[in-house]
């Protein structure tokens, strides 16, 4: 009888040991595991025996849609190290050659004839420009220009400069002709103009556009907007030549912007 009562304390059933004290204070034994690992944790989805799950493993790290992204990300960092080496070669050129603004005055003007009324403007202006190009290396090419005859700060028309070039440490003359018929101008332009005619004396200008390029044996620059402003040519003489007039003296230095 002790024997089998020892026996019977240390009883176990398939899965787990059941502790000899429940088993002695009458508990039920606790139903078998059919299987050999332990059963799940009951929070299964925060749960793992060994720590936290593994990171996501790809199957495919050398997959077809890995190879298009690295060849674009090589044709992507070429060009920019290019773009980058070219615009260093070019701010080096930049410095070395160290460009300057061009000059320019109006040397000669004239207006025939004259005739402003009732809102309208009748007028051609011959203008000879000498532009001065003060650079010791470099040639200036002046392209696509357009020229503005301008009264108190309108332009009154736009007409087409033949383009030119102007070379290292030299003068060139720009002649150029515009002119209106029968233009509206505005009841304010006409008469200012007409006023200034009877008194003897009227203010214009010209302003000029152009692209231009600075070049340099194989160096040439890309080209860049240009814009002339000479806003102080006096016109005189009117009355003593039949409603001509004729530059006053030397105009002032234009402005330049670029």
């Amino acid at each position: 009888m002790a024997a089998s009562s020892s026996q019977g304390q240390h009883k176990t059933v398939t899965g787990y040991p059941v502790p000899p004290a429940q088993f002695a204070a009458g508990y039920p034994a606790a139903a078998p595991y059919p299987y050999a690992a332990p059963p799940p944790h009951p929070n299964r989805n925060n749960y793992h025996p060994t720590g936290p799950p593994p990171p996501y493993y790809n199957p495919q790290p050398n997959g077809p849609f890995r190879r298009k992204p690295t060849v674009l990300c090589r044709i992507i960092i070429a060009a920019v190290a290019v773009f980058a080496v070219m615009s260093i070669i070019f701010f080096i050129s930049w410095l070395v050659l160290r460009p300057q603004l061009p000059e320019f005055r109006v040397e000669s003007a004239s207006v025939s004839p004259l005739n402003a009324t009732s809102s309208e403007l009748t007028a051609t202006w011959d203008f000879t420009l000498l532009a001065t190009n003060p650079n010791h290396k470099l040639t200036i090419f002046y392209d696509r220009l357009t020229a503005s005859p301008v009264y108190g700060g309108v332009p009154l028309t736009t007409a087409a400069v033949p383009p030119f070039v102007s070379a290292k440490r030299n003068q060139t003359r720009v002649n150029f002709k515009l002119a209106v018929v029968g233009e509206y101008v505005g009841d304010d332009v006409a008469r200012g103009i007409a006023d200034g005619k009877d008194r003897g004396s009227v203010r214009f200008g010209v302003w000029v556009a152009a692209w231009v390029r600075f070049k340099s044996g194989v160096f040439q620059s890309r080209s860049r907007s240009l814009r002339v402003y000479c806003n102080r040519v006096e016109f005189t003489g009117f009355a003593r030549n039949n409603g001509t007039g004729t530059l006053t003296g030397q105009s002032s230095p234009c402005e330049v912007e670029l």
